[in-house]
C-alpha cells in the first residue's frame, strides 16, 4: 500500500516537478496514491508506520468479536524499477466468553518489478511475488496466540494503475483506477477428515486482490479547472476500495470474503495520512463497520541522497 508525493502547487508547480515526482508513482500527470486495502503499482522508497485496522464480526455462539491490528511496512528500491518490501503486524482478537488471542503476525516479503509505464495514457503495470514466512511471528504474553501460522505461502501478483486523463470529459479526468491480483500457493496442502475437520496445519490455495477508484483534487486543479480551492483541499484524494479473497483448491476451510473501504487520502510532500471506513461485503467478512488508518512516510523526499534513492546508486 504505497503513497506518492502530492504537489502543493497546481499547474505551474506540476510542470516544474514532473521529473522529480515520477519516482513517486506518476504515470504522465497522474499520481497513484497510497491505498490501504490493496497495494499500488509503483516501486518506491517509503514506509507505513503504522497502519491501524479495527473490524468487528459475529462470534460463534452469539455476541461480537473484535479484531485489532497494527501493521508496519518498509519499501526499498534496489534499482529504479525493482525493489522489495517487508510487512509485519501485531494482532489482537477479543471474543465473548473466551480468552484474548494476540501476537505478532508472520513476516511477509515482497519483490516487485515495474516494467512498463505509458505516460500518454497514464498507465502503469508491475509484477511481483509475495512470500509469507511460516512461524516467523510470535505469540503474545496474554491468552492464545494468533498470526503466528505454521504454514507459509508464495503469491505471484500483478498490479496496475490507470489514470483517466485521456478522456474527453474534464470532470472525469481526475479519476484513476488501480488493481491487484494474486494467486496464493500454500506450502502445505490442507488435509481434512470426512467431517471436514483439519488433520494437519496445512492451508488451501487461494485467489485475492482488489480495486481502488480514486478522484485526485490535485489533478483537477492542475490539469482540469482550478476552482481556487484551499491548499489543504488540493492535497485530498477521495477513494473507494474493494478487496476480496476466495479459496481456489479443495479441501478448504475458508470462505469468500469482500471488504469495502471508503475514505480519503491527504498527501503532503514528505508524508501522507489515509483514513477509510471498512464495510463488510458479506457475513464471512464482518458484521459491523470498522476503520483503517495509515501514516505514510516518503524517504525519497525525506532523505533524497541516502535512504530515498535506490541501493544500486549508493556505491
Amino acid at each position: 500500500m504505497k503513497s506518492r508525493t502530492l504537489l502543493t502547487t497546481v499547474a505551474a508547480g506540476t510542470m516544474v516537478l514532473a521529473n522529480h515526482a515520477y519516482a513517486h508513482g506518476f504515470a504522465g500527470d497522474h499520481m497513484f496514491i497510497s491505498t490501504l486495502l490493496i497495494d499500488d503499482p509503483n516501486v518506491a522508497d517509503e514506509a507505513s508506520l503504522p497502519t491501524f485496522q479495527f473490524l468487528p464480526s459475529q462470534a460463534d455462539g452469539g455476541g461480537t468479536s473484535s479484531n485489532y491490528n497494527l501493521g508496519f511496512e518498509f519499501d526499498k528500491r534496489i534499482t529504479e524499477n525493482f525493489g522489495f518490501a517487508i510487512n509485519d503486524g501485531y494482532t489482537w482478537l477479543t471474543q465473548p466468553h473466551a480468552m484474548r488471542a494476540n501476537g505478532w503476525d508472520n513476516i511477509e516479503l515482497t519483490l516487485k518489478y515495474k516494467p512498463y509505464v505509458n505516460d500518454a495514457h497514464e498507465f502503469m503495470f508491475s509484477v511481483g511475488v509475495q512470500r509469507e514466512l511460516a512461524r516467523s511471528g510470535a505469540n503474545g504474553t496474554n491468552g492464545a496466540a494468533i498470526g503466528n501460522d505454521d504454514s507459509g505461502s508464495t503469491s505471484p501478483t500483478i498490479y496496475f494503475g490507470k489514470g483517466f486523463g485521456d478522456l474527453p470529459i474534464g470532470a472525469l479526468r481526475p479519476l484513476a483506477l488501480t488493481g491487484e491480483l494474486s494467486y496464493t500457493i500454500a506450502d502445505k496442502e490442507l488435509k481434512v477428515d470426512p467431517f471436514g475437520n483439519a488433520l494437519n496445519n496445512g492451508t488451501s490455495n487461494g485467489w485475492s486482490g482488489g480495486l481502488s477508484l480514486q478522484y485526485s483534487i490535485r489533478y483537477l486543479s492542475a490539469q482540469g479547472k482550478d476552482y481556487g480551492l484551499p491548499d489543504f483541499v488540493n492535497k485530498l484524494t477521495p477513494v473507494v476500495e474493494l478487496s476480496w479473497s476466495s479459496p481456489a483448491s479443495r479441501p478448504n476451510q475458508d470462505q469468500t470474503q469482500y471488504l469495502w473501504g471508503v475514505g480519503v487520502n491527504y498527501t503532503a510532500t514528505t508524508y501522507a495520512v489515509g483514513v477509510e471506513a471498512l464495510i463488510p461485503g458479506n457475513s464471512a467478512t464482518g458484521s459491523h463497520l470498522g476503520v483503517i488508518a495509515q501514516f505514510h512516510l516518503y524517504f525519497d523526499d525525506l532523505f533524497p541522497h541516502s535512504l530515498g534513492k535506490p541501493i544500486a546508486e549508493w556505491f
